[in-house]
């Protein structure tokens, strides 16, 4: 599967390090099709954060639910059904996410 396309944003507000040499950056994910179910889409941060990725927060958006791996450096993207019961399910593939999460917003923070 392609990439998503990463934009990183700048708010100097936040400003770009944080306590004890820790980066923060801020971003927007576009997502185009799931094409393969239990990879993942592959978002590597390493160009922001060189040294280690700490923590990835990915906003859930139109019922998906975003995990980010630290081990294989992609998202796994879940399905969130209707009822509070039911377990979140692992998208299925050729799904199409170009408009369920266009502009999905994402925090990380590293070194």
């Amino acid at each position: 599967m392609a990439k998503p396309t990463i934009t990183y944003l700048e708010d100097d507000s936040i400003g770009e390090k944080c306590g004890h040499n820790f980066k923060l950056i801020t971003g927007v994910l576009r997502f185009g099709a799931y094409e393969t179910a239990g990879t993942g889409v592959s978002c590597d941060l390493s160009n922001q954060l060189p040294t280690k990725v700490h923590q990835v927060i990915i906003e859930p958006k139109g019922g998906y639910v975003p995990v980010y791996n630290y081990s294989t450096k992609r998202i796994l993207i879940y399905q969130q059904r209707n009822t509070a019961s039911t377990a979140l399910t692992e998208l299925a593939a050729q799904t199409d996410l170009g408009t369920a999460m266009s502009d999905t917003r994402f925090t990380a923070i590293g070194k």
